[in-house]
Protein backbone atom coordinates (compact mmCIF):
# COMPACT_ATOMS: atom_id res chain seq x y z
CA UNK A 1 0.00 0.00 0.00
CA UNK A 2 1.11 3.10 -0.93
CA UNK A 3 2.01 5.99 1.84
CA UNK A 4 1.72 9.65 1.67
CA UNK A 5 2.96 11.94 4.46
CA UNK A 6 1.11 15.95 5.29
CA UNK A 7 1.32 17.98 7.96
CA UNK A 8 -1.65 19.54 9.61
CA UNK A 9 -2.75 22.84 7.73
CA UNK A 10 -1.61 22.01 4.69
CA UNK A 11 -3.23 21.15 1.21
CA UNK A 12 -4.24 17.25 0.99
CA UNK A 13 -3.79 16.70 -2.81
CA UNK A 14 -3.75 13.95 -4.39
CA UNK A 15 -3.67 12.40 -8.70
CA UNK A 16 -6.46 9.42 -9.49
CA UNK A 17 -4.76 8.59 -12.83
CA UNK A 18 -8.18 7.00 -15.55
CA UNK A 19 -5.40 4.63 -16.47
CA UNK A 20 -7.86 1.98 -18.52
CA UNK A 21 -11.51 3.29 -20.11
CA UNK A 22 -12.97 6.67 -21.17
CA UNK A 23 -12.75 8.91 -17.96
CA UNK A 24 -15.56 10.59 -19.71
CA UNK A 25 -17.85 7.80 -19.14
CA UNK A 26 -17.61 8.24 -15.55
CA UNK A 27 -20.70 9.17 -14.41
CA UNK A 28 -20.19 10.48 -10.65
CA UNK A 29 -17.03 9.94 -8.61
CA UNK A 30 -16.27 10.53 -4.27
CA UNK A 31 -13.50 9.92 -2.29
CA UNK A 32 -13.26 10.36 1.52
CA UNK A 33 -10.75 9.51 3.93
CA UNK A 34 -11.56 8.00 7.66
CA UNK A 35 -8.83 7.37 10.69
CA UNK A 36 -7.07 4.33 11.90
CA UNK A 37 -7.56 3.47 15.31
CA UNK A 38 -4.44 2.95 17.26
CA UNK A 39 -3.04 -0.57 16.73
CA UNK A 40 -4.80 -1.24 13.67
CA UNK A 41 -4.77 -1.56 10.12
CA UNK A 42 -7.80 -0.98 8.35
CA UNK A 43 -10.95 1.37 8.94
CA UNK A 44 -14.24 0.17 10.44
CA UNK A 45 -17.65 0.30 8.33
CA UNK A 46 -19.23 2.64 10.32
CA UNK A 47 -16.26 4.47 11.19
CA UNK A 48 -17.22 8.58 10.50
CA UNK A 49 -15.81 10.07 7.17
CA UNK A 50 -12.62 12.34 8.90
CA UNK A 51 -12.84 14.17 5.43
CA UNK A 52 -14.39 14.25 2.02
CA UNK A 53 -11.91 14.80 -1.01
CA UNK A 54 -13.00 18.11 -3.22
CA UNK A 55 -12.40 16.59 -6.77
CA UNK A 56 -11.89 18.24 -10.43
CA UNK A 57 -11.37 16.51 -13.81
CA UNK A 58 -7.89 16.48 -15.30
CA UNK A 59 -6.71 16.12 -18.51
CA UNK A 60 -3.91 14.67 -20.34
CA UNK A 61 -1.13 16.99 -20.47
CA UNK A 62 2.37 14.86 -22.23
CA UNK A 63 2.74 11.89 -20.22
CA UNK A 64 0.44 12.66 -17.49
CA UNK A 65 -3.17 10.13 -17.98
CA UNK A 66 -6.31 11.81 -17.95
CA UNK A 67 -7.94 11.51 -14.27
CA UNK A 68 -9.21 13.43 -11.26
CA UNK A 69 -7.77 15.81 -8.68
CA UNK A 70 -8.65 15.24 -5.08
CA UNK A 71 -7.87 18.07 -2.57
CA UNK A 72 -8.35 18.69 1.18
CA UNK A 73 -8.16 22.13 1.70
CA UNK A 74 -5.60 23.73 4.59
CA UNK A 75 -8.12 24.77 6.51
CA UNK A 76 -9.79 21.21 6.60
CA UNK A 77 -6.56 19.19 6.86
CA UNK A 78 -5.95 21.61 10.04
CA UNK A 79 -9.06 20.29 12.05
CA UNK A 80 -7.76 16.78 11.52
CA UNK A 81 -6.18 15.09 14.63
CA UNK A 82 -2.64 14.22 14.10
CA UNK A 83 -2.33 10.34 12.94
CA UNK A 84 -2.83 7.58 10.30
CA UNK A 85 -6.10 7.68 7.87
CA UNK A 86 -7.48 5.48 5.10
CA UNK A 87 -8.39 6.99 1.82
CA UNK A 88 -10.33 5.45 -1.38
CA UNK A 89 -12.34 7.11 -4.47
CA UNK A 90 -15.66 5.60 -5.77
CA UNK A 91 -16.42 5.97 -9.24
CA UNK A 92 -19.46 5.37 -11.42
CA UNK A 93 -19.31 4.05 -14.87
CA UNK A 94 -21.26 2.17 -17.31
CA UNK A 95 -24.18 1.09 -14.91
CA UNK A 96 -21.04 -0.56 -12.68
CA UNK A 97 -19.04 0.87 -9.52
CA UNK A 98 -15.26 0.53 -9.12
CA UNK A 99 -13.86 1.41 -6.02
CA UNK A 100 -10.18 1.84 -5.92
CA UNK A 101 -7.78 0.65 -3.79
CA UNK A 102 -6.75 1.74 -0.59
CA UNK A 103 -4.10 4.76 0.08
CA UNK A 104 -2.63 5.21 3.04
CA UNK A 105 -2.42 8.69 4.52
CA UNK A 106 -0.23 9.80 7.57
CA UNK A 107 -1.12 13.37 8.97
CA UNK A 108 1.51 14.74 10.93
CA UNK A 109 1.50 17.46 13.52
CA UNK A 110 2.75 20.88 11.87
CA UNK A 111 5.58 23.03 13.93
CA UNK A 112 4.23 26.14 12.19
CA UNK A 113 0.27 25.54 12.10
Amino acid sequence: MTNFVFQRGETISLALDAVTGDPLLVTAISAAMKAVAPGRTGVSATAPVAAAFNITARAAVGDIPPGWNLTVGAAQSGLLPAGHYLADARIEVGGGVIVTESIGLHVRESVTA
